[in-house]
């Protein structure tokens, strides 16, 4: 039988294309025919770009000063970030070759997902369910879909709290969805307070897989790698020169290029796609990122890291989500907040990151029966 998944694939992202693959891979690994829909109109390669998803977005920043400053300052620090030349080129042919999204027309989204041998619709991951978002969008809550066969597999709202004007539309969309799960624990308290419903927190989809194999060449040798998502802070610019000095190793950067890194004369800028970023973290000495899924990549694939808290263009931090999954497994000492003598150092608990590993293989079979039990009674239903 067949299963949709709708979720977050663009923006030449590492983590959101990852996701999407990892969450493809492992439902069609429960034997299942799973293929990534989306609606025709939105299906272009690299941003999700709806004359009526901005039309809707603009209306609603109209009455809503606050949502219109925090929607502005996201697309004003996202666009001016530019990331190396040649990334956007891997990225789509990983879209390409990996993900293969298929576009429908409303009404052929519809059909699909009333079809005797679609079994279920699942949304999942990342933060498809944007407490904050300017535009709610409704594909990401299966709502061209018949309700019983709605499944959500942790999808994040990335955020502590819901905006007032968001609260309404979400506490309807997420209530009329059967199979609900998270990816954070505040996530499962923002959805017991809004529909009073106990949701399980589960794994994000990137930890459901082993990556090992999903690399058998090295890129480089004698590396450590400088992955941040916004301008290094000056606490993470020292770790990174003090530990290439030290270890006497190049400093691999991607994806952008920030002037912060002028300084440095052993810095070298690789446009690494999906693929090479796995390759590029198990291969490396050390990890240093302010990216969540820098972080869990690292973990997963047993590679010494360091996470500092991210310097942020608009001022406001999305932390939760690695302090928590770092908590989980213990590393809590691997989050750099403040100048610290020990990231000076590459990390060499080995011990701990195997018992983080450890808990990844159980969470694993945790996520894999909340899967099994949804579809075994949606399919239960059916007969």
């Amino acid at each position: 039988m067949k299963i949709g998944l709708v979720t977050l694939y663009r923006g030449y992202n590492y983590g959101t294309s990852l996701q999407a693959y990892a969450l493809k891979y492992f439902i069609s690994s429960l034997g299942y025919q799973t293929e990534i829909i989306w609606l025709a109109e939105g299906a272009q390669k690299g941003r999700d770009i709806r004359l009526g998803k901005i039309a809707k977005m603009l209306w609603r920043c109209l009455w809503h000063f606050q949502l219109f400053k925090h929607t502005f300052l996201s697309y004003k620090n996202s666009f001016s970030k530019k990331i190396l030349p040649g990334i956007k080129t891997k990225f789509l042919e990983f879209a390409d070759e990996k993900l293969q999204v298929k576009g429908l027309a409303e009404k052929q989204l519809k059909a699909f997902s009333v079809d005797k041998d679609t079994l279920a619709v699942v949304c999942g991951s990342d933060q498809i369910w944007s407490a904050t978002a300017a535009n709610i969008e409704p594909l990401y809550f299966l709502r061209f879909a018949p309700e019983q066969k709605r499944v959500a597999y942790a999808p994040s709202l990335g955020s502590k709290t819901v905006s007032q004007y968001n609260k309404k539309i979400l506490t309807k969309y997420i209530s009329e969805i059967p199979f609900v799960s998270v990816r954070e624990e505040s996530g499962a308290r923002i959805i017991k307070e809004l529909t009073g419903r106990e949701v399980p927190v589960l794994l994000d989809p990137t930890l459901l897989l082993d990556w090992n194999d999903f690399c058998t060449e090295s890129i480089f040798e004698n590396y450590i790698v400088a992955y941040f998502l916004d301008v290094p802070s000056s606490v993470a610019l020292q770790s990174i020169k003090h530990i290439s000095n030290k270890y006497n190793c190049r400093v691999i950067v991607f994806p952008h290029k920030y002037a912060e890194y002028q300084p440095f004369n052993n810095i070298m800028y690789y446009p690494a796609g999906p693929q090479d970023f796995i390759c590029l973290i198990k291969g490396a000495k050390c990890v240093l990122t302010d990216s969540f899924h820098g972080t869990i990549f690292s973990i997963n694939l047993q590679t010494p890291f360091w996470t500092f808290e991210r310097n942020y263009a608009s001022g406001k931090g999305q932390s939760d989500r690695i302090i928590s999954i770092l908590n989980k497994m213990n590393l809590q000492s691997y989050y750099i907040t403040a100048p610290d003598e020990k990231i000076q150092n590459i990390p060499s608990d080995k011990q701990t990151m195997k018992v983080a590993k450890k808990w990844i293989l159980t969470q694993r079979d945790v996520a894999r029966k909340y899967l099994q039990d949804a579809f075994r009674q949606i399919k239960d239903q059916n007969e």
